[in-house]
């Protein structure tokens, strides 16, 4: 993350090759000829490039710098315009928050993953969900889920933060509870009144050892290979920003066709089911499918579908699951 704002100069020059003009970026933030939206429409564009290489990633802190400003002066603004505008808006929400999850899965050695996300029926309450796995050294892998409370521009914005910033403490071989810690107390600088949770993992595919902590977020559910499954019995700390220190690792023995799930809280609460009651609809969707399919295992991609269509069309919140299956 950026120590400082960049300054209007400093944000030209990165955004001069997307063919944002620093007229435009100076409208934006120093007068009222322009929405802030025409900047964050601009944004969009670049931040989703899929030029060849990615963008450097100081180039990408500048960008996301300048597109939370944007972002929290729009949320504050009062008059949200014509419903054009609002619709743009919610097209927007769905469009950043799609590009800055991952791309593309990585492959990793002994691991079969899946992933999915399905944004809120209701686009003032997209955003925020976020999911990541990080190839390490030493034939380990990174796992992790998160949520930016709110649903917002500002949400995707800090999520966006959140998952670059978690990528690099990862990569340091720290243990998640270090970088869960690490992360918190540099979101203090920046999160305000937002609130933000996390999960995170590192398993190592030679011993099979899974690694774990939590940042206030649901705890993953396990489900084994013989169609028994359970949330795991994990501390779970509080929201990243609120303290940085209050995170624990436990460690968890994975076994050959082993299936784990991160999950947001999209997956399984609904203004008519609550948290106990979803996590109960998770355990016996999954245990059901798995066993059904004896004696082999069903397709990931098939398996993982099978909560998530108990949601139907009709999503109270955005929803994120990421499973990762020892081969």
């Amino acid at each position: 993350m950026l120590a400082g704002r960049p300054s209007l100069a400093e944000i030209a020059q990165v955004l001069k090759g997307a063919g944002i003009s620093r007229s435009t970026i100076h409208d934006a933030f120093c007068s009222q000829r322009l929405p802030k939206w025409k900047v964050i429409d601009a944004l969009v564009e670049v931040l989703s490039s899929k030029a060849p290489g990615g963008r450097p990633e100081e180039d990408q802190k500048v960008l996301y710098e300048v597109w939370l400003r944007a972002a929290q002066e729009s949320d504050g603004q009062q008059n949200q315009g014509p419903q054009t505008s609002r619709e743009r808006k919610a097209e927007i929400h769905e469009l950043l928050q799609r590009a800055l999850l991952p791309q593309k899965i990585p492959q990793i050695d002994g691991l079969e993953i899946a992933s999915r996300y399905l944004p809120a029926s209701d686009p003032r309450r997209a955003g925020g969900d976020w999911f990541d796995v990080i190839p390490l050294e030493g034939a380990k892998v990174a796992l992790a889920a998160g949520d930016v409370m709110g649903g917002s521009m500002l949400s995707i914005a800090l999520m966006a933060q959140l998952r670059s910033e978690l990528n690099a403490l990862v990569q340091l071989s720290l243990p998640p509870h270090e970088a869960l810690n690490r992360l918190s107390e540099q979101a203090q600088r920046l999160m305000g009144d937002q609130l933000a949770t996390c999960v995170c993992a590192v398993y190592e595919t030679d011993t099979r050892l899974l690694s774990i902590s939590s940042a206030g977020h649901i705890p993953p559910f396990l489900l084994r290979r013989d169609g028994t499954g359970f949330i795991l019995d994990m501390p779970t700390g509080i929201p990243i920003g609120l303290a940085a220190d209050a995170c624990e690792t436990i460690t968890v023995q994975m076994n050959p066709g082993d299936t784990l799930f991160f999950l947001t809280d999209g997956v399984i609460v609904s203004p008519t089911e609550g948290l106990d009651p979803g996590l109960a609809r998770l355990a016996t969707s999954l245990s059901e499918a798995q066993t059904a399919a004896d004696p082999t295992l069903p397709s990931l991609e098939d398996l993982i579908d099978v909560p998530l269509k108990a949601l139907g069309n009709l999503r109270h919140d955005d929803a994120v699951l990421l499973a990762a299956r020892l081969s």
